[in-house]
């Protein structure tokens, strides 16, 4: 190991870019299925993913429909729609660093 900075930029990126696709799941129905599966397995009831991820749904449409009664159905949705589409960019972005991080990381073995 030549480059102890790029092995230790690699694995920053690498951090970041997990931090980043963790706070895209919380917002992304895709990501939200994968966390109800998580969830399900963790609880050591694998066999029970579609109950897990129905319990997940309604505790994120709860959240939308108190956003509605505070505030109105308009800003409720604008808001909602808006956080799963800037969810979903992030969770690229953030696959992206994962890549890159693990890109860098060889790096620091191979040059």
């Amino acid at each position: 190991m030549q480059h102890p900075i790029l092995l230790g930029t690699g694995l920053l990126v690498l951090l970041v870019g997990v931090l980043l696709m963790r706070w895209a799941s919380r917002y992304d129905v895709s990501g939200l299925a994968a966390d109800a599966a998580w969830r399900a397995v963790r609880k050591g009831r694998s066999l029970d993913v579609k109950a897990e991820a129905a319990d997940m749904l309604n505790e994120q449409f709860g959240h939308i429909r108190e956003d509605a009664e505070r505030m109105g159905y308009g800003r409720a949705a604008a808001k909602h729609g808006v956080r799963f589409a800037i969810a979903r960019f992030v969770g690229l972005a953030g696959l992206v660093a994962i890549v890159i991080g693990l890109g860098l990381g060889a790096a620091a073995f191979v040059l």
